[in-house]
């Protein structure tokens, strides 16, 4: 870890400063959690004064929504990845995503703190441009489905909370590394779960 901190501090430069710093606040909130977050301290690990680090954020709130906007872009890529191309099966759209959410969640997870955890306030945070892109992507593949005849009609958004609170609580709670999923590999946990609740939306069989 402390060489990557090394590496930091000699491979910045002044354009593109703001960006290393995201990256440091980042591995200080993997090492420490959200609340060790401080501007001082992320221009220490870097090698730039306080109020270099000032001149890119305002203050800590600042900070954490500049990578909670990171964080969420990151995600949204992650969820269009994994909801593959429209020719592919439904069911596998819908599941893929679900397996690309709880990866993103355990890959990044000092970006899942920021992205779903406390801000720096007791405000809540504004939803941001790619958090709002995120939650589209999955409303518009429910929206393909109802078009398909393959879920039932209804609020769109109701039904893309449903999945999205399902696999929210299996990566926030860590439901797919517990007994629970026993037998099951992470992301088979992951499809058995949202095939479930698919169940639930699909159209009745004549």
């Amino acid at each position: 870890m402390f060489h990557m901190r090394l590496a930091a501090k000699k491979n910045y430069h002044h354009g593109n400063l703001r960006a290393v710093l995201i990256e440091a606040g980042l591995e200080l909130i993997a090492e420490k959690g959200v609340r060790a977050l401080t501007l001082r301290e992320i221009g220490a690990r870097v090698g730039v004064s306080r109020m270099a680090a000032y001149r890119h954020f305002a203050d800590k709130a600042q900070l954490l929504s500049a990578i909670r906007a990171a964080g969420f872009e990151k995600f949204a890529a992650a969820l269009d990845e994994g909801r593959g191309r429209p020719k592919q099966e439904f069911p596998k759209r819908l599941n893929g995503m679900g397996v690309a959410y709880v990866r993103f969640a355990r890959e990044h997870g000092a970006y899942f703190e920021v992205m779903f955890g406390a801000t720096a306030t007791d405000e809540p945070e504004p939803e941001c441009e790619p958090e709002k892109r995120a939650f589209e992507i999955l409303e518009e593949t429910i929206a393909e489905g109802q078009a398909k005849g393959i879920l039932r009609p209804g609020d769109t958004r109701l039904i893309a909370c449903s999945l999205w609170a399902l696999v929210h609580g299996i990566s926030a709670l860590k439901l797919d590394q517990t007994p629970f999923a026993e037998g099951l590999e992470q992301s088979a946990f992951v499809v058995a779960c949202s095939n479930l609740l698919l169940t639930g939306v699909q159209t009745a069989k004549k």
